[in-house]
């Protein structure tokens, strides 16, 4: 007889709990969108399909480009906001700020994301504030069509973090030409 895993999130760990449970022979993962359920909620569907997909290499035969829409979807019907940081369909979960991940990311992105957010109908962002460095700012500029000199590079960088520190929040592109003019 088939067996099937039902897991909790009492300790954050349904979806890797989930996943022990595909490992230890479970033909069937009992999951909910989000997580929802009742106390502290389950499995995450979004969570345990792109696992099984990029870590398990298990082949579902599922559209993972529809989870955002899915996730918003259930989110609005539900009254339950979605976390900026929730794994999977957060917000921010391709957004990198401080200098060592977006240089890293630029490079090499696997070392920062564990898949392309393409793969999700998501664009990475590189955001600029009071962690941007030289070669952020000089990526995002270039996205922007504007071609700096490293000698004004090093005074752009130190006015972007100074804007964003002042402002506490991280710098729109209008924002940012301006400060290149």
């Amino acid at each position: 007889m088939p067996i099937e895993v039902h897991t909790h999130n009492d300790f954050g760990l349904a979806t890797a709990n989930a996943l022990a449970g595909v490992r230890a022979g479970a033909a069937f993962v009992s999951t909910t969108v989000l997580g929802l359920g009742e106390r502290s909620g389950n499995a995450a569907l979004e969570e345990v399909l792109m696992a099984l997909t990029h870590l398990y290499g298990v082949e579902t035969g599922l559209d993972v480009s529809l989870l955002p829409a899915l996730c918003e979807y259930v989110s609005r019907a539900s009254g339950r906001k979605i976390p900026e940081a929730k794994p999977i369909v957060g917000s921010k979960i391709f957004s990198h700020e401080s200098e060592i991940h977006a240089s890293a990311v630029i490079k090499a992105p696997s070392t920062y994301e564990p898949y392309p957010p393409e793969k999700l109908g998501r664009k990475r962002e590189i955001i600029l504030g009071k962690y941007t460095g030289p070669r952020a700012l000089s990526y995002r500029l270039s996205q922007l069509g504007v071609v700096k000199g490293s000698e004004n590079l090093g005074s752009l960088v130190r006015r972007v973090r100074c804007l964003s520190d002042r402002l506490k929040r991280a710098l729109s592109d209008e924002e940012l030409l301006e400060l290149c003019n």
